[in-house]
Parts: C-alpha cells; structure tokens; sequence
C-alpha cells in the first residue's frame, strides 16, 4: 500500500490542484476543474470535493464565484513587519525577486493644509508637492501612493527620480537623509472612484492603507501620506512571547 491509500480523499484533492497550480497547467485566473468532475476524478462525493475546495480558498490558492465555478486566485504580494528595521515597501517586494515599476499620476505644488502643517512641523502659510503614483509590481499596478512632501525638499525632487526611486530613495541618496522611524496605522477600505479606475479593481473592492509619516534620526518630519494596496497584497507577521512570560 501507498502513502495515498492513507491520505483522507479531501487532502488528495487539494494536492492535485496545488500540484496543476504549480506545474503551470492552472494558471493564475484559469477555472479549476468543476465538483462534479473532481467528485468523479477522485471518486468520492461533491460534499468531500466541496471541503478540499473550501480550505483552499481559506489558504488563498483559490477563489469560487457564485455561479461561475472556482478559479485559481492572483499571486499574492506580502512583506513582513519587521520592528527592528525600516525598509520601503519596494526593498521589501525586491528582496522576494520582484520587479518594482513607477507610473507618477501628477506631483504640483500647492498650500499646506492645516492637518499637513500640524503633521510635517510646517508653517500655516508654507507649501508643500502633492505626489500621487501608481507601483507596479512584476508590471502589475499593484499599489497607489499618495504622499505630501515639503516644500524645501519637493521643489528638488525631477520627474527622473520619480520614475525610478522610491521615497526612501530620493530622501537617502538625493539629500542624504535616512528614514530611521515609521508612525502610521494600518486599516481596510473599499477601492473607490478614482483609486479603483487607478488600481484596475471594481469600484467597492477591498483595498489595505497604510498610513505614515516618515521620519530622519532627529524626529524631523520627512513624508507624510498613504498608500493604497489591491486586495492581492497581505502582511506577515509573529509575536513571539518571550520564555517564561504568563498569558
């Protein structure tokens, strides 16, 4: 007998469709083979097919729609926090292979805000250069940022840094300064208007933000703004507790 004579039917299912998956035969949008069939394939019944299917879109391998049948899910995009160490979104997606490509929607100067002047320790009468770029990720637009930077640092910012830097960048090799602290926040939203049409979602699709303000050694602020994901992209990360700490 064979390790698979022991192997629950419903986990044999899930490996035949990882299995298609990763040798390229299901690629990313293709429809996977439907209940009836697999239920025929694997000789069992829909009810134990639809309880392989289900944990795989759980995992995120998959997605079903209503309908339609299931279909394999785009490649998810992740980075980790690390509260040791501040990295741009772009080191970070770079050091998993990929490539990180820039699209600048418009970058003008205008009047600070108050909330702008309150954040970026600016006067009430300054200006600061509005950013809004489109991330595109193995030439896939991935992410939108929208950033607010001062004004005695946008007016030297060209449109060549734009198209090949990040902020972190442009901040570190153009005017020496580097990001040693992160404020921000992370929340759900829904892809409306504009940042749908931009991101090429359907408008009410689910987005992640991230919220900061980038800061230099000494508490200056540098950047401020957020950044708008597709739905596609996650972050990791573990808390650890340390030995012998009660719960």
């Amino acid at each position: 007998m064979s390790m698979a004579d022991f192997t629950p039917i419903y986990a044999r299912i899930q490996t035949f469709i990882r299995d298609e998956i990763a040798s390229g035969r299901l690629k990313e949008g293709a429809r996977t083979p439907s209940e009836p069939e697999l239920a025929r394939l694997f000789g069992t019944t829909r009810a134990t097919v639809a309880r392989a299917l289900q944990q795989l879109v759980f995992e995120g391998v998959v997605i079903r729609r209503s309908g339609s049948g299931t279909f394999v899910a785009p490649a998810s995009l992740s980075a980790p926090i690390d509260l040791t160490r501040v990295r741009s979104f772009e080191e970070q997606v770079a050091a998993k292979g990929a490539e990180i490509a820039y699209e600048t929607l418009h970058f003008l100067r205008r009047p600070v805000s108050a909330g702008e002047s309150t954040t970026l320790h600016l006067a009430p009468d300054g200006h600061v250069y509005e950013l809004d770029r489109l991330r595109l990720v193995n030439g896939k637009r991935m992410s939108i940022e929208h950033r607010v930077i001062p004004d005695e640092l946008g007016r030297h910012i060209t449109p060549a840094m734009l198209e090949a830097k990040s902020l972190h960048r442009i901040l570190d090799e153009e005017f020496d300064l580097q990001v040693q602290r992160v404020e921000g926040r992370i929340r759900a939203g829904l892809a409306r208007g504009q940042t749908a049409d931009r991101l090429g979602v359907r408008r009410g699709s689910p987005v992640l933000i991230r919220d900061y303000v980038l800061f230099s050694a000494d508490r200056r602020p540098l950047v401020g703004g957020e950044s708008c994901y597709r739905d596609e992209f996650h972050i990791d990360y573990v808390v650890q507790q340390p030995r012998g700490a009660s719960v």
